[in-house]
């Protein structure tokens, strides 16, 4: 992979601010409806994470392509792939327990976590100013993944609303990382014209 040079990257961050834009706005709209009907049953669950994931995982592709040429974009493929599997399963299994929806959701959570820690130390490695939104998205999802899996919950309503919370926080932090990223990349890109 080739590295954008500092000339370049002004320009390729006003070009795909908008990416984790739209990532975020689809976890607010997720979150929401989570929040507002926690009592759902659990092939509603499945179906929505399912649609959320492969969703999820077009745009983090979609991120990857436009950012192929950068430092540790593969990472962003890689994240692409294991939420759309991830989705995929769950909407092919919709029979399965809700047991087993649980643990799948729980451990997508954690390993995006994991791949975005890894992808925001990446970044602040290359100078990147866009790194400590994803490092602050990376740790949330690590931290909820974490608590999923090291206290289980049996209550639909309750994996609900963590849900919920997560896809809330989780867009939050993507809208406000993709316009701040499009607020550093004018002054920057004004610093290097002159």
């Amino acid at each position: 992979m080739s590295n954008l040079s500092a000339a370049d990257t002004p320009a390729a961050l006003q070009r795909v601010w908008w990416v984790p834009v739209v990532r975020g706005v689809f976890l607010l709209i997720l979150g929401g409806v989570m929040l507002a009907n926690p009592l759902w049953s659990v092939t509603a669950l499945v179906w929505i994470f399912g649609f959320f994931a492969v969703l999820d995982g077009i745009v983090a592709i979609a991120e990857w392509f436009t950012h192929r040429k950068e430092a540790g974009s593969g990472w962003w493929l890689l994240v692409g792939v294991v939420s759309l599997l991830a989705g995929l399963v769950a909407m092919i299994f919709t029979d399965g327990t809700a047991k087993f929806v649980f643990w799948l959701i729980a451990i997508w959570i954690l390993l995006v976590g994991i791949l975005q820690i890894i992808a925001s130390v990446i970044r602040y490695r290359h100078k990147d100013q866009y790194w400590s939104w994803v490092l602050a998205s990376g740790l949330t999802s690590f931290l909820i993944g974490l608590l999923l899996i090291t206290h289980p919950q049996t209550s639909v309503k309750v994996v609900v609303v963590i849900l919920g919370l997560f896809a809330f926080v989780a867009g939050v932090l993507l809208v406000v990382g993709g316009f701040a990223s499009k607020n550093l990349a004018a002054p920057a890109a004004k610093v290097i014209e002159v």
